[in-house]
This record gives structure tokens, C-alpha cells and sequence, in this order.
């Protein structure tokens, strides 16, 4: 798993432009909140867990108006641009959350979880701090996201969790009336190249682990690989694996 301080790092260093390049994580929240919007249900207080610069967060506030919001997440320059909305922010780790048992009838999450290296450990702090009868909303990026880029450079580490890890972490942590749906979204770049410095921009530059195999000549040939085998339109694209889940403590 990726240490939390590089974690913590990269997103600290992309905070200040972060939603700028960030479109996919940002129409994902965007379907986060209609979902919640859509179901219409009233709530005291609510949570996000890796709240990033403060988007969600700040659309929250917006329709859950009577409700109480805050926002955590692990980088501390993240937090100084969602505390710039005059949003309720802290520095905090989804492994262990600083609020008391039952503090909220809602946690939600955009894109956090693919991060965390302990599932177990981060679903039964989420249940723990949730009040009877509140519900669990997240999104995660799942275990065949940018699937072609670890085949052009060989890459057989995959950090990214599977549908059937996260069900098994709810359910150890006692959740239930576990909903979870898959799909794939597709981004598209002019090349190899564009795809590495999109994910540097967006603080999942995950890649510099490998910088061994970023040689010229090997950046070529992956690049070469890229083109043949992952092209649509003109374009090189990028996939991605979304895990929507739905739960009640």
C-alpha cells in the first residue's frame, strides 16, 4: 500500500489546483449529490470523509441547510482551501476519526477510499461514528482502474480494492442493506504522456514508484503500446472502475 505521508504529500501539493484538472472526481461527486438530494431524506449531521478542496462539501451545505456539516480529510493544505469556503473543515484520518460514537446520521465519501490501506479499520469508524439507523454513501475507485497503464509498463501491483473486499469490510462492520453498483468511465488524451502529468495533477501520480522503468526508451516503447492497443477516435484513453456503495448501520 502506499505509505499515508505520500499520500498526504501529493494531495498537499495539488490542493491549490486540484478541481481544475480533477473532472472525473468531480462529476462523481456531482452524482453523489444528486443522489442524496434525490432520496430526500432529513439529516442533523453529516460527514465527508477526504473532503479535498471543499466542492462536495460546499454543495452540502447548500441543500442540507438545516443540517450540521463537516468536512475531514488527510492533507492539511486540502483543508486551508475548503476552510477558504468558510466550510467546516479538520485534518483527520479516515482510520481514526476524532468525533464520538453516533456523531452523524450521515458519511459520505468522493473518491477517498481507493487510498486507504486498512478497509476494515476505516468501515467500522465510519459505522462507529454514525448514530443507529444513519447511512454510509461512498464512491471508490476499484481494482481495474487505469488497467491499461499497468499493462504498457508491465506493472503487476495493484493497490486498488475489489468489489468483494469492500462488501466483505462492510459487513465485518456490521453494516447493512449493503448496495453496490460497478461501471467504468473512460478519459481520453492525446498520449502516454498526457495520461502521467494529468495523474501528477491530481495528486495520483502513483507512477513515480516506478521510476525505474521511466527510462526514454522505455516511456517510448509503453507509449508505442498505448497507441496500438488503448485508441479510440484519435485518442488514447484512460479507464476507470467505479464502486458506488449504499449502506445503513
Amino acid at each position: 500500500m502506499i505509505p499515508a505521508k505520500e499520500i498526504r504529500d501529493n494531495f498537499s501539493q495539488v490542493a491549490s489546483c486540484y478541481e481544475r484538472y480533477a473532472d472525473i472526481q468531480g462529476k462523481l461527486a456531482q452524482e453523489l449529490l444528486k443522489e442524496l438530494v434525490g432520496q430526500k431524506r432529513i439529516y442533523e449531521s453529516i460527514l465527508d470523509i477526504g473532503c479535498g478542496s471543499g466542492w462536495l462539501l460546499q454543495q452540502l451545505k447548500r441543500y442540507f441547510q438545516n443540517s450540521k456539516i463537516f468536512g475531514l480529510d488527510i492533507s492539511f493544505e486540502m483543508v486551508k482551501e475548503t476552510k477558504r469556503k468558510t466550510l467546516n473543515a479538520i485534518v483527520a484520518d479516515a482510520l481514526s476519526l476524532p468525533f464520538r460514537d453516533g456523531s452523524f446520521n450521515l458519511v459520505v465519501s468522493n473518491a477517498v477510499y481507493q487510498w486507504v490501506p486498512d478497509l476494515d479499520t476505516a468501515f467500522k469508524e465510519a459505522a462507529r461514528i454514525l448514530h443507529k439507523e444513519g447511512y454510509f454513501v461512498f464512491n471508490c475507485f476499484g481494482a481495474e482502474t487505469l488497467e491499461e497503464l499497468r499493462n504498457c509498463f508491465n506493472i503487476e501491483e495493484n493497490y486498488l480494492p475489489e468489489e468483494k473486499l469492500i462488501r466483505e469490510c462492510l459487513e465485518k462492520a456490521h453494516f447493512t442493506n449493503v448496495d453496490i453498483t460497478k461501471s467504468v468511465r473512460k478519459k481520453y488524451f492525446d498520449n502516454l504522456v498526457d495520461i502521467l502529468s494529468w495523474l501528477k495533477y491530481i495528486g495520483a501520480n502513483r507512477i513515480n514508484a516506478y521510476q525505474v522503468l521511466l527510462t526514454p526508451k522505455r516511456l517510448a516503447e509503453a507509449n508505442y503500446a498505448y497507441s496500438c492497443n488503448y485508441r479510440s477516435n484519435g485518442k488514447v484513453y484512460a479507464s476507470f472502475e467505479v464502486i458506488q456503495v449504499k449502506a445503513k448501520k
